[in-house]
């Protein structure tokens, strides 16, 4: 088992994926709106993302400020077009009103994503 640190940068778009990988970056999270801590990309972004780079791409699947899951069938429905434009890992946590881990969202969400990994 390998000891060297992964080094994981966030993409916002084909740009940032393409200079991140020149730059030795190993791994990507893809996510849009930075002044929002990072919410889920275009599917057309994270299949532009994938064509020019050849490296690990984990996607943010969150589709609103906060750590609400918020529209959890909406959110459903855009994992499952993330799936279909290419992304084959995910980033993804949402949080209950008092504070608690949201598992029925997450499992909602986790359910229609195929078996891929998911941090």
């Amino acid at each position: 088992m390998s000891k060297r640190a992964v080094l994981e940068v966030i993409a916002l778009g084909v740009e940032d994926a393409v200079a991140a990988q020149a730059g030795g970056a190993d791994r990507l999270e893809l996510v849009t709106d930075m002044a929002a801590d990072g919410l889920t990309p275009s599917a057309a972004t994270v299949a532009g993302i994938r064509r020019a780079v050849d490296i690990s791409l984990r996607v943010m699947l969150r589709l609103a400020d906060g750590f609400a899951a918020g529209d959890v069938d909406r959110l459903v429905g855009v994992a499952a077009g993330l799936r279909e434009a290419g992304a084959e890992e995910f980033v993804l946590g949402f949080l209950d009103a008092g504070g608690g881990v949201d598992l029925a969202a997450v499992e909602r969400v986790v359910g229609v994503l195929d078996g891929c990994p998911w941090t």
